[in-house]
């Protein structure tokens, strides 16, 4: 199956910067059938903190019970990646596959068990043979390194269907030191909240009190990975790690550069979450769906979801077809109480819906124009309190059947 690169893909990638205490390997072990790289491994120089947010699947992989198992002595030594086979459904012999793995790695580095963190992504139901993965960990070991190529590689052994790799950086100054964040993810279908088929690997050299950064981590989660859509099929496999990357100097963040910190790290969740998007199987536009005069964020945010999701609304996307109709079907599908006296509609600076008048007619030619661009807004407000909210999607077109049909082959 051979996948073009979405239109959607960023002409350039921003280079990670150096983070001291952490190095990357990828290697080829076997589960992809081109010969490309399907194992990754991140190793830290000392025991670091982590913070996890995982899957709400009732269907989870054996990786992900492993994680969850362990978070709560928080701390991560190892994270080992494959792509290729997701070990989600094998019963028994998936959760043998991950012990094995995981006490090799513990023997062979000499670390904690409950410091090794494992993410598997690709086909469901498919044993995975630990022993490919096992013989390429002393590779792995012999080649890791630090720098924005190495990155870069890893990203890219992630991938699935994903047409481009995810990497995005950011830093900032404190006192005479620096500070960076580093990501790099992967997903493409089976994108829905709660997760996706999704994994983000997130790292920092700051240094922060925990109590303060797990809540508004969580948060900036909701906002971000937890705000895209691409077919509303949540995934078995997903994760997002965040990892405060020990070493022997830590700058500490002050208090007036705490804000800036949390402003840089949600708009690197935010980069990451919108190249999932934008690297949507066959997308072809990335469409940004704000709802607005909501009672509260919730019910802005589960309104905005159900046209996200919409098949209806999202073909009409990708025929740039401005028919406000399905949107109004799609709202009126959930539960949050509508007067539909309050209801307007916007695409792009045009309303198509206000004052219970359709003004779509008028301007249908415009309107269109501005849907065959490939960045879409779509503004809805549904009265005049202060609830609202963000999401991201994609259209839904031909393409997207003809990966999935060919998913396998």
């Amino acid at each position: 199956m051979v996948i073009k690169v979405s239109p959607l893909a960023p002409k350039t990638l921003k280079k990670t910067y150096q983070i001291p205490g952490v190095c990357v390997a990828s290697t080829h072990c076997g589960l992809k059938k081109n010969r490309k790289d399907d194992l990754v491994l991140i190793k830290f120089d000392k025991p670091s903190e982590i913070f996890s947010v995982f899957t709400k699947s009732k269907t989870p992989g054996a990786p992900i019970i492993w994680n969850k198992s362990i978070k709560k002595k928080g701390k991560v030594s190892a994270i080992l990646v494959n792509s290729g086979n997701a070990n989600v459904f094998n019963g028994t012999k998936g959760t043998m596959t991950v012990k094995k793995i995981v006490q090799n790695l513990s023997k062979t580095i000499g670390i904690d068990k409950k410091e090794i963190y494992l993410a598997s992504t690709g086909v469901i139901g498919e044993p995975l043979d630990p022993n490919k993965i096992i013989k390429k960990i002393p590779y792995l070991l012999k080649n890791l390194s630090n720098n924005s190529k190495s990155w870069l590689k890893a990203a890219n052994a992630i991938r699935t269907t994903d047409t481009f790799p995810k990497v995005y950086s950011d830093k900032l100054t404190v006192d005479n030191s620096k500070i960076f964040i580093n990501g790099i993810a992967k997903g493409s279908g089976m994108i829905a909240p709660n997760m996706a088929t999704m994994l983000s690997f997130i790292f920092t050299n700051a240094v922060i009190s925990k109590k303060e950064f797990k809540t508004k981590f969580f948060k900036i989660v909701e906002k971000t990975f937890n705000s895209i859509t691409v077919d509303n099929d949540t995934s078995t496999s997903d994760m997002v790690l965040l990892i405060f990357v020990k070493n022997k100097i830590n700058p500490k963040l002050e208090l007036n550069k705490k804000k800036e910190f949390f402003i840089k790290l949600e708009n690197l969740m935010t980069k990451l979450s919108h190249f999932i998007v934008k690297d949507g199987e066959g997308a072809s536009k990335f469409i940004t769906i704000k709802v607005e005069g909501a009672k509260n964020y919730n019910d802005a945010k589960k309104l905005a979801f159900l046209i996200a999701n919409s098949l209806l609304f999202k073909t009409a996307m990708a025929g740039s077809d401005s028919n406000w109709g399905r949107i109004i079907m799609a709202l009126g599908k959930g539960t949050v109480p509508l007067d539909y006296k309050k209801i307007s509609i916007k695409f792009g600076e045009f309303f198509v819906f206000n004052n219970e008048k359709n003004l779509s007619i008028s301007n249908t030619s415009q309107i269109n124009k501005y849907l065959r661009g490939n960045e879409i807004f779509i503004s809805i407000k549904i009265g005049k309190q202060n609830g609202e909210a963000k999401v991201w999607t994609c259209d839904l077109t031909k393409d997207y059947i003809s990966i999935n049909a060919d998913y396998r082959s």
